[in-house]
């Protein structure tokens, strides 16, 4: 949906996707929302420019981790892994803001049907409030874990300065050299310093993004259950004949199956869209948690270290888990389907009437039966089940290699 141009009622739904597209723009991301999101002209000018500096200065700081690695020639052991560690994942969550940012019109299309599209025939509202509540908890926890960690991190940094006499980093870059108490190269510090924190925001607006619609996306199938549910009540109208009743329900019932199509290809969309970052995430949380470990095992052992080290770990955990738990959901709701349209009243309609509801319910039945799954590199299916797989395989690939 290149344009849209059209009226719309407003929900709860809306004015929330309204909400988390503001934050993801300001977080460095496009605008995926149909329209405009109601900044001043002003504030486009200034967070446009920010946003393209803060975007390349991400970019340039992952560049230059990949430069310490061939200039820093007097790294400790534990530098040397955290250099490796920051390599792989900022490589990696860098990667997932530049594929979202190229899918603005999928992306766009998506929100369209979440908000607006899918919304216009049936609302549950109660639904509608328990996805936004749980849009906002994740995305929130996820937050918090992430500045802990980046507060950690910042904390035994400044630590090294007071007791061993180091310079301050949180990074490891091709210059300055670890070893350079300059001025200047303190200033080069407190300037890649910055650009983590940058950094930083970028994850949270594509975490808050991807973590968003898989929710929406099961609410989808939550708001279709309820829809299927409440065509039973169209035999409770005692202003309508028997006939009317069929032809009505008869009527509602192929709008439910054309909103299943239309569910069906929207998840599909959500899995085209997010493919990427579901594999990356997958990858990530292996490799990272190898590494982390093999830190634990290596590392000087005291409060702060260990703080800093199960944090992040917690946070990788807890990150790939929001992604397979929210997808797994995707799964269990799509399952109760069948059995929603089973419970839709069919049994009330009569003779003609009765076989052709019979012959439809049968068919959307076995639609419905149709196993429905967000997958990680082409195979993983993400769900409660291969999350647990996962992270046991972290320590299993770590246990076989050290």
């Amino acid at each position: 949906m290149e344009n849209y141009s059209g009226s719309y009622k407003p929900t709860k739904t809306t004015e929330f996707l309204i909400n988390l597209n503001k934050f993801v723009f300001i977080f460095g991301l496009p605008n995926f929302w149909v329209e405009d999101l109601g900044f001043s002209d002003t504030f486009k000018k200034i967070i446009g420019p920010l946003s393209e500096i803060g975007n390349w200065s991400v970019s340039a700081m992952v560049l230059l981790e990949y430069g310490a690695y061939f200039t820093q020639k007097n790294l400790t052991e534990r530098q040397t892994s955290d250099l490796i560690l920051y390599m792989i994942a900022h490589s990696i969550l860098t990667g997932y803001r530049i594929r979202m940012s190229h899918q603005t019109k999928q992306v766009k299309d998506v929100m369209y049907k979440l908000g607006i599209g899918l919304k216009e025939v049936y609302n549950d509202e109660e639904a509608e409030e328990q996805m936004i509540k749980k849009s906002k908890f994740f995305s929130a926890g996820l937050i918090i874990n992430c500045l802990i960690s980046v507060i950690l991190y910042t904390i035994e940094a400044i630590l090294r300065v007071v007791h061993k006499g180091q310079s301050f980093y949180t990074i490891i870059t091709a210059w300055p050299d670890m070893d350079d108490k300059s001025v200047l190269s303190n200033i080069g510090r407190a300037i890649f310093y910055i650009f983590w924190w940058i950094y930083l925001t970028r994850i949270f607006a594509v975490y808050t993004l991807v973590i968003s619609l898989t929710i929406a996306i099961g609410h989808l199938f939550k708001n279709l259950n309820s829809y299927f549910r409440s065509l039973d009540k169209i035999f409770e109208d005692d202003n309508l004949t028997q006939k009317e009743k069929e032809l009505e329900y008869e009527n509602a019932f192929k709008v439910g199956i054309k909103i299943h199509a239309e569910t069906l290809k929207c998840t599909g969309a959500v899995q085209a869209i997010c493919r990427d970052v579901f594999s990356g995430q997958i990858i990530f949380n292996l490799t990272i948690l190898i590494l982390l470990m093999y830190q634990m095992v290596n590392s000087t052992r005291n409060l702060t270290n260990a703080l800093t080290l199960v944090t992040t770990a917690l946070t990788i955990l807890c990150s790939t888990g929001f992604f397979m738990w929210n997808a797994g959901d995707i799964t269990v709701e799509a399952e109760i389907l069948p059995t929603a349209m089973y419970c839709s009243g069919w049994e009330n309609c009569q003779h003609g009437s009765s076989v052709r509801v019979r012959k439809l319910l049968v068919i959307a039945m076995m639609q419905a039966q149709e196993p429905v799954a967000l997958t990680g590199l082409g195979v993983i299916a993400l769900s409660y089940q291969s999350y647990v797989s996962i992270v046991k395989s972290s320590y299993s690939v770590f246990s076989v290699l050290y």
